[in-house]
């Protein structure tokens, strides 16, 4: 978050310096998670599952990888200065979006460069999750698809969100690992609800963020107002 704005106020060699650093470490995450890095597109880390190799379990090792990329972005603003060797201005949070859809994979390219990548609309929605970050005051996006494909229990849900390029709005969640996972389970049926009709079940969902009265009350009241404004 604000990498643009943070390289103007460094010199080109430190920026180099920073972002070769932070870009080796989210790549390690992500290879540790089973995944093939696509590319790199300025301070962004484009990566894949399920392709040269399907495994059944691609849905998790991506969720999984999408936290611990974040977790790592944390760390990595803590240790900035210590990274640089000299003090740099503030970094700001890692944003990750995470979808499943189609994409042709193999060899583009032409007679002088070759490159092993993923094209289609299942790579573009992953970009423009990533965006939506920015808008919904989220950090990790992962659209129903991908949540579909996952056995983890760690989502709270944030809606319908139409995207750049998408007639259809896409829903999405946050997952949170640090949530209970009953409660995320108990959001995610109240929301089924709401989505359905049921009006009565944003006044739920409302009772639940009045039990909280800690950080996780805060994120369970920024869920009940994102939720308000779907249906508004």
């Amino acid at each position: 978050e604000g990498f643009t704005k943070m390289s103007h106020a460094m010199s080109p060699e430190m920026v180099a310096k920073v972002l070769n650093r932070y870009l080796d470490v989210l790549s390690q995450v992500v290879l540790d998670h089973g995944g093939v890095i696509d590319k790199f597109v300025g301070d962004a880390v484009v990566a894949f599952w399920g392709a040269p190799i399907e495994r059944a379990d691609d849905g998790d090792r991506a969720v999984g990888a999408a936290v611990a990329m974040f977790e790592c972005g944390q760390e990595f603003r803590r240790k900035a200065n210590e990274i640089a060797g000299e003090e740099v201005p503030p970094i700001g949070c890692t944003r990750v979006g995470l979808h499943h859809g189609e994409a042709v994979v193999g060899n583009f390219g032409g007679e002088g460069r070759i490159q092993y990548t993923a094209l289609g609309d299942g790579m573009n929605t992953a970009a423009r999750l990533e965006s939506a970050n920015k808008s919904l005051k989220t950090t990790i996006l992962v659209s129903d698809e991908a949540k579909r494909r996952t056995g983890l229990a760690l989502y709270r849900p944030m809606g319908r969100i139409v995207l750049s390029g998408r007639a259809t709005p896409v829903v999405v969640w946050e997952p949170d690992p640090t949530m209970d996972a009953a409660v995320c389970a108990e959001l995610g049926r109240l929301w089924t609800a709401f989505d359905g009709g049921d009006k009565g079940a944003l006044v739920q969902l409302e009772s639940i963020a009045a039990d909280y009265k800690d950080a996780v009350g805060d994120v369970l009241s920024k869920v009940h107002k994102r939720l308000s404004e779907v249906r508004s």
